[in-house]
């Protein structure tokens, strides 16, 4: 009994911790505070104020929970994982957004968005 209700549960919680559609490549182990998503900003120029680049991310729309019935915008993946990490933005570029094929046997393609987390250098902020 209690193995027939373990092995499905396993299988969910497995389908949503390998659907998080981000990948990442930390430049920086500093660790920081995590930051709220909301206030993560995607910025399409180089900002004037001075920033460092904490990480290198990529995020694709994927469906997660069971079957892939709900669907996470890559954007909030984005902002999602640029939080954990303590970011202040994605700086995106005109490369930023494409559309990547997902394999397998259905051949189709799923919308990807990547970009640099940074931080803004805040003690050189108020030097100058």
């Amino acid at each position: 009994m209690f193995l027939s209700r373990a092995v499905p549960l396993t299988l969910a919680v497995a389908a949503v911790a390998c659907s998080s559609g981000v990948d990442l490549l930390r430049l920086d182990t500093t660790v920081r505070p995590q930051t709220h998503p909301d206030s993560i900003r995607f910025l399409v120029e180089e900002p004037e104020q001075p920033y460092t680049v904490i990480a290198l991310i990529a995020a694709h729309d994927v469906g997660s929970g069971f079957l892939g019935l709900f669907r996470k915008p890559a954007r909030t993946s984005l902002q999602e994982a640029a939080a954990r990490l303590g970011g202040d933005a994605v700086l995106v570029g005109t490369g930023s957004l494409s559309r990547v094929g997902t394999g397998g046997e259905s051949g189709g393609t799923v919308l990807q968005l990547s970009g640099k987390v940074i931080v803004f250098d805040r003690e050189a902020a108020r030097a100058n």
